[in-house]
């Protein structure tokens, strides 16, 4: 049997059609599956029991088991048990005015080893599938779908590296993206990376005004080789020349994400790298308190008046910055902290 979250738009009007049903009765099923929420094809009564029948013996809607847990500032962690026993997580953001932000996995841990991550103490397991993916989208706005009409924002910053799971992550924005499905629109999906340059490449191509975070941390290639090792094969300057022309969407900026470490990445040094490196650029500087873990090790985060005046220093001189207050860190849900499959 095939799994149904496997398929793009495309994939499933072919396969529909080599099952002699119409092409447009591959959207029904997106629009019902997904819009609409259903479980079941026997429960589609705009098709006919026979081929309700046919369809439940072709094709699976896949059910993983989910344990939410809450933090008291209304984010929710989702751990997802796989089929194959590991696991992953997802987290629910809640934002201003009624929005959420739903932060989605891409691997089953992780192999860019970056010193400040948790889930790099993992090691890599294994990418997850497209339907791995696509099923924790649909999963956690059905949930939301109870409370709010609002579209969530969809960030591919949880466990793994997307751009590292190149494949699986394009075909599951495809599916979410559909119009006749979840209809996200790319303006809501931002991709993050760690910075693997051809992969950015090939974005450009693939999915261009997708919204691109990347994870810097630091403005000289010393310190950024030695909180990321993706560094040393692919260098700053590298790293921006490719991001620069990157095509967003219309008044969107490209964002870097910066976590602020105590007497590291926090100086007055650092101050002057950054305006020198990001000031050209078009872009959003994201300012975020490390999460200290058991993993962090040496690391600890700024303190939250030298955060304040490294952005002022920044804004001063007309960059565009934000210090973002982490969620979830009760329960291990903010940003670095994913780390399911070591319980």
């Amino acid at each position: 049997m095939q799994n149904f979250f496997n398929f793009t738009l495309f994939d499933l009007e072919e396969y529909m059609l080599e099952l002699g049903f119409d092409r447009y009765r591959a959207r029904q099923l997106f629009n019902f599956i997904y819009a609409k929420g259903f479980d079941e094809f026997l429960d589609i009564s705009v098709l006919k029991k026979l081929d309700r029948n046919m369809l439940s013996e072709k094709l699976f809607i896949p059910k993983l088991e989910s344990s939410p847990i809450k933090d008291t500032d209304g984010t929710t962690k989702f751990l997802f048990k796989l089929l194959d026993g590991q696991a992953i997580e997802s987290v629910l953001i809640p934002m201003k005015e009624g929005k959420n932000t739903i932060c989605v996995s891409t691997q089953v841990g992780c192999k860019m080893n970056c010193k400040f991550c948790a889930t790099a103490k993992l090691g890599f397991i294994r990418n997850l599938q497209t339907w791995e993916i696509v099923y924790q989208v649909r999963y956690i706005y059905n949930q939301i779908k109870k409370e709010t009409h609002r579209t969530p924002n969809i960030v591919f910053m949880g466990m793994g590296e997307p751009l590292d799971n190149y494949e699986n992550v394009i075909r599951a924005i495809l599916i979410i993206n559909n119009e006749h499905g979840l209809s996200i629109s790319r303006r809501r999906i931002t991709v993050s990376t760690c910075g693997i340059v051809p992969k950015i490449e090939e974005l450009k191509k693939d999915l261009a005004y997708i919204n691109l975070a990347i994870s810097l941390n630091a403005a000289d290639n010393l310190k950024r080789n030695y909180l990321m090792p993706i560094n040393n094969s692919y260098p700053i300057e590298e790293l921006i020349n490719s991001a620069k022309d990157f095509p967003l969407p219309e008044r969107k900026r490209l964002t870097f994400e910066y976590i602020m470490i105590k007497e590291f990445n926090d100086t007055q040094e650092d101050i002057k790298n950054l305006i020198k490196l990001l000031k050209p650029i078009k872009c959003k500087l994201n300012l975020i308190p490390l999460n200290k873990h058991l993993y962090s090790e040496n690391l600890y985060p700024s303190d939250a008046q030298t955060i304040e005046n490294f952005a002022k220093q920044l804004r001063d001189k007309n960059m565009f910055v934000t210090v973002r207050k982490s969620k979830g860190e009760s329960i291990n849900a903010a940003c670095g902290m994913l780390v399911a499959a070591m319980r």
